[in-house]
């Protein structure tokens, strides 16, 4: 099958078929669609079938050639043409150059001269026909790696790595405005990092960003995530004081997940120092007292006892259980319950994978008497049953 179209346009059917018949068209990878006789059908044929080469009189009948190339040119600026005249007029030939005409045959056509064309327009067909390919590849690629990339990008500009000019070019690269955003939102998660398995923790990290891209779809913003832990929103509009609280409560009120906010304004000469004092203010805020701390190492050496409560940990700390629910609540954004269900789950996930283990024991090793309570959270927390995740497994 033949890649290229083309369309010869006369008004006299001896010339027409003279062109159609001196060459073999195979030979160039092309197929003559249709003839026109008139520059009216000219344009109709073309734009009906895409046309790629359009061989074209000056002088025809309801519409002109100069005409009809403008005409075509317009809806299919890609398409190559060939002026065939009769004429050695000088308007006409300042007209078609504007037009940007490949060539000109003069009649009776040359089958030469018509060959060495047609090779030539070919070789350009097929240059441009590379070039597309590569061009669409490549795009592909970027688009593959877009995240990574971008991750790239932003972990050099907040470290210092990037100047001025390189900043705008990578900035354009990555479909982003070529100016610094106004500022940024910087936020830590404080949950994730301490009671889930890497590929639990990374599928919580993606409903973090997926809920927060959603809730600023209306804002131009791109995210920058280090270590799981920080997620940066660049935003290149006004960046309300009020934003990041709204941000804090709806992660906090959807899926339960608890992220400190600090928010600041940034130009070029600033960036690296704004991030940095955005970390340091973010680590001090979100800092573990050391009851915390002590709390979670004994629910980490204590998970396995049924009898484990807030109760009997806040007699163990000698303080009050009131004082204690509500510390580790503030410090790490959830519930004495749900960091205790967290931790036992994360090691059930691990002893349900041993075949020579039953689900009753796994139960009674993660601090649960009951099995059908076992199940009960285990299917609330993971969306299926414990013997639906060892049959999986």
């Amino acid at each position: 099958m033949s890649k290229w179209k083309v369309l010869i346009a006369d008004d006299e059917y001896i010339i027409r078929d003279g062109i159609r018949s001196c060459v073999d068209w195979l030979d160039f990878d092309m197929e003559v669609i249709g003839e026109a006789e008139d520059g009216e059908e000219a344009i109709e044929l073309a734009l009906e079938h895409n046309i790629d080469i359009l061989l074209v009189d000056l002088n025809m009948p309801i519409v002109n050639g100069i005409t009809a190339m403008k005409t075509i040119k317009k809806k299919l600026p890609q398409c190559h043409m060939v002026v065939i005249t009769g004429y050695d007029d000088f308007k006409y030939a300042q007209e078609a150059i504007r037009i940007q005409v490949e060539d000109y045959l003069l009649k009776p056509v040359n089958p030469t001269k018509l060959a060495n064309i047609l090779t030539e327009l070919k070789n350009k067909l097929e240059k441009k026909e590379r070039e597309d390919n590569y061009l669409e590849l490549a795009s592909t690629q970027v688009q593959k790696n877009h995240e990574q990339l971008s991750h790239r990008f932003f972990s050099d500009w907040v470290e210092g790595r990037l100047v001025g000019d390189d900043i705008e070019e990578q900035l354009q690269f990555l479909d982003l405005p070529d100016h610094p955003p106004e500022g940024f939102i910087m936020m830590k998660w404080i949950e994730g990092h301490n009671f889930f398995e890497e590929a639990e923790r990374q599928k919580q990290l993606e409903a973090i960003k997926h809920l927060l891209a959603d809730n600023l779809s209306n804002r131009l913003h791109a995210f920058f995530i280090e270590k799981s832990q920080f997620i940066t929103i660049f935003l290149w509009k006004e960046v309300p004081s009020d934003l990041a609280k709204k941000l804090e409560i709806q992660v906090q009120e959807t899926l339960d997940q608890h992220i400190n906010s600090y928010v600041t304004l940034i130009d070029l000469s600033n960036i690296v120092t704004r991030y940095k004092e955005a970390k340091q203010e973010l680590n001090q805020h979100s800092q573990f007292s050391p009851l915390v701390k002590q709390s979670l190492d004994y629910m980490q050496e204590h998970y396995q006892d049924p009898n484990l409560t807030l109760e009997s940990m806040a007699e163990k700390l000698h303080v009050s259980t009131v004082y204690l629910s509500k510390i580790i609540k503030q410090d790490l954004g959830a519930s004495y319950v749900k960091i205790l269900t967290d931790m036992r789950l994360r090691v059930a996930k691990k002893l349900l994978k041993n075949r020579d283990l039953s689900i009753r024991e796994v139960s009674e090793r993660v601090g649960y008497d009951s099995q059908h309570y076992f199940s009960t959270i285990f299917k609330k927390a993971v969306g299926i049953t414990p013997k639906q995740f060892k049959q999986q497994m």
